[in-house]
Formats: structure tokens, sequence, C-alpha cells
């Protein structure tokens, strides 16, 4: 029915939700060859303050650090993709992941066709903590940890949770009929990927069905909550800006 304009994907000013039968591949300078969705960015909605994209990157293509010097969290969906950072290369597969600190020079180049999702910002630096190191890292070898203490709804921190670092990237994995145990209200916002499974995601007052491949905004304060439907456990990587405090922020009214 997309070809009637049927689509799930809706932009409100506290969320969007995002489905792939509405995205659009763009190029981005930095990723000469590669077919780039940008999903989330500073002009959607209350100004987001990161950048969430795709690349579709095909065999040979290679990516650049990004002319403004922002950090960059890159994490692989599929194929093979060589980083090269600090006179140290790795190949990465799926569920392999690099953060790279603002200004650093690196590359990414794909050994064969190759999806990578990546976040994006400004490094917000804070008062006698050192800039954050390179991280390496595999989301499948980082173990679980039950959210609230529920063993149906496990949560992976793939970056160190250190006040240096002002994002964190996670994985949230709910079972069969697992939820969040209530809606969340705070100031930090999100982008999010649906990885694997389906459910109902709520934003604000309304209920949305979501599934592998969807990617969804939320606005600092947007009322959220996440149930996991079908018979399989589903899985989202999830960003959030913290240790920060909410007047310094850029984008926060105050710049």
């Amino acid at each position: 029915m997309k070809h009637l304009g049927v689509t799930r994907s809706a932009l409100e000013a506290s969320h969007a939700v995002l489905t792939p039968e509405t995205f659009v591949r763009t190029a981005l300078s930095e990723w000469p060859g590669s077919a780039v969705v940008v999903h989330i960015a500073p002009v959607i909605g209350l100004r987001a303050r990161f950048v969430q994209f795709t690349a579709e990157m095909p065999q040979g293509a290679r990516a650049t650090a990004s002319a403004q010097g922002f950090q960059r969290f890159a994490f692989v969906l599929s194929g093979e993709v060589e980083a090269s950072v600090d006179g140290e290369t790795r190949t990465l597969r799926e569920s392999d992941y690099v953060f790279l600190p603002a200004g650093t020079a690196h590359t990414l180049t794909a050994l064969s066709a190759a999806r990578v999702s990546v976040f994006e910002k400004p490094y917000e630096a804070a008062p006698g903590q050192a800039t954050p190191g390179t991280v390496w890292g595999n989301e499948r070898a980082v173990a679980g940890t039950p959210f609230e203490g529920d063993d149906h709804l496990l949560a992976r921190k793939l970056l160190p949770d250190e006040p240096a670092f002002d994002f964190m990237v996670s994985t949230m994995s709910f079972a069969p009929g697992a939820s969040l145990p209530y809606a969340e209200i705070h100031y930090m916002e999100h982008g999010l990927l649906m990885l694997e499974g389906e459910g109902l995601y709520k934003l604000q007052d309304r209920y949305y069905p979501v599934t592998a491949g969807d990617v969804i905004w939320m606005g600092a304060h947007c009322p959220q909550w996440y149930g996991a439907l079908g018979r399989h456990w589903s899985k989202y990587l999830l960003y959030k800006d913290m240790n920060r405090h909410p007047l310094a922020l850029r984008g926060g009214g105050l710049d």
C-alpha cells in the first residue's frame, strides 16, 4: 500500500517514528560512494542535539571522520568494515562497534557490502574530565543486566558509564510479553533503532506498532513506554545524552 501513501511513519513535536518504506537515501561528503539515510538531525521537532543515520556501504567504500570533528559511534548491522584509528586497524562484523572521540582521524572501509548504524554529536566537555578514548566492542559479548530486577528485560551498556562520556549507547532486549515497568519521562533525548522483533511503543498519548528496521526519535520529556509482542525476543539500539547539566546542553534554548 506504500504506493498509495500509506505509512506507519509519524512526526510529532515530541517524537518521530520513521519506518523503512519512507526512507530516502542521500549522500554525505565524509561517506563517498555510500547511500546514507539520515533519520534524526537538529532540524527535527524540538531541535535534536545529535544525528543518527544508516550508511549503506558498497564494497570498497571508505568513510572518514566528520569535517566538524564530531564524536562518532558506529555499529555494524551487516557485512564487514575495516576500522583504522590511531595506527590500529580492526575488522568489524555484525554487532561489532567502535566509539571515536571528537577530532579523532579515522577511516571506515567496507570489505564487503555493509550497513552501519551511526550516531554523531558535538562533544560537551565537562570540567575536570579528560576527553574519552576510543572504545571497541561487540554487543553480544556484553553481559546483559536485568533492568530493575526483571530478567526478561536485559540492558547492555556499550560505552563506559563514566562522566567523561556525554552520551550512552546501549541495547535493550525484551522477552516476548516483557515491557518497561512504567512510562518514563526525563530530560534526556533518545535515538532508537529496532534491531530484532516487534512490539508497541507508547509515545506521548499514542501507541505505535514497531518492528525491526524502524527508527524512533524521542525528545526531552516525551512520555515513553515499550512492550514486546510476538513469539521471539525483541531488541533495540538506544542512544541517550547523559552526564551533563541540562542548562549546559547545546540546543537547550540558551545558545
